[in-house]
């Protein structure tokens, strides 16, 4: 999952009578992961998921319940839920480390639009401050009420943390995040993340992100060196299309539709990374499809 794909794994969770309550997301096999303080007291629970409803049950709260008199419930404020019907959708993979200081961060969740009233999707791209006495401290990103218990993931789209509450105020910005370390001696063993389908969109949307292949001369230089490997008569046919997503999409789903797919896949991430000198972008296509282009 990149951060492109992670709003997939957001999802809200409803009361017994529907009513908006927060936001959660899917860590995998049906577990499901909010704030402590969103689900608290209510017995019956539904998560809603890609326009279904699905029955949760609250299998952990840490702590049970916000002392009297607090301001916000204590940290970790944690819950974590058993959603057998969401067994098989996306899921987020979650970071072994907190983000750093000063790291940018981006927050998925569910919120209610303040224009038609209605729970809708919502993000957040926050900026991490450090620690403090909630968690810590993101600021410059406005967090809308509803984000409470949504995932915060980094730039590869890896669970660093929860939103926990937003600061307070019209004119305030931010608020504060449970880091991932507070999170995974509580979660036990996680599940393993699905492995991600290979298709060419997104093999196109990585490719996109490296800047060389924006440019068409090059994109027509990428399948020239491609089947330049392949070899007489194994090369690809892909018609020119001047927006580069695409152009890009048709080359990736060549290479999915070719005689021998590994040999034309390994063309690809070999010319990709010989024209570029590398690229993260490529990196991560390299690990979707188990391809060291250096190997």
């Amino acid at each position: 999952m990149t951060a492109h794909d992670a709003p997939a794994a957001a999802l809200w969770l409803a009361g017994p009578d529907r009513e908006f309550l927060g936001s959660g997301f899917h860590l995998g096999a049906g577990r499901v992961v909010s704030c402590a303080h969103v689900v608290a007291g209510h017995s019956v629970l539904t998560a809603r998921h890609a326009g279904a409803a699905h029955p949760a049950r609250v299998v952990l709260l840490a702590p049970p319940e916000r002392p009297p008199g607090a301001a916000a419930h204590p940290s970790p404020d944690l819950a974590v839920l058993d959603v057998p019907g969401l067994a098989g959708a996306p899921a987020v993979p979650v970071a072994d480390r907190d983000i750093a200081n000063g790291a940018a961060a981006l927050a998925h969740g569910f919120a209610v639009n303040e224009v038609t009233r209605e729970v809708g999707p919502e993000s957040a791209q926050l900026t991490v401050a450090g620690p403090s006495g909630l968690g810590l401290r993101v600021q410059l990103g406005w967090i809308p009420f509803g984000l409470s218990g949504s995932m915060v993931v980094d730039g590869n789209g890896l669970l660093v943390g929860m939103v926990k509450a937003t600061a307070h105020g019209s004119r305030t910005r931010g608020g504060w995040i449970t880091p991932v370390s507070a999170l995974l001696p509580l979660l036990g063993e996680r599940p393993s993340a699905p492995e991600p389908k290979v298709t060419a969109q997104v093999c196109a949307r990585l490719l996109a992100e490296v800047a060389l292949l924006q440019d068409p001369a090059a994109r027509l230089q990428l399948i020239e060196s491609m089947n330049a490997q392949l070899g007489p008569d194994e090369g690809i046919k892909v018609p020119y299309h001047g927006h580069a997503f695409l152009h890009l999409s048709s080359i990736a789903a060549a290479c999915l539709h070719h005689r021998d797919p590994t040999a034309a896949l390994h063309a690809l991430m070999n010319s990709a990374f010989a024209m570029s000198g590398g690229d993260q972008a490529l990196d991560r296509l390299g690990r979707l499809l188990h391809i060291d282009p250096e190997g």
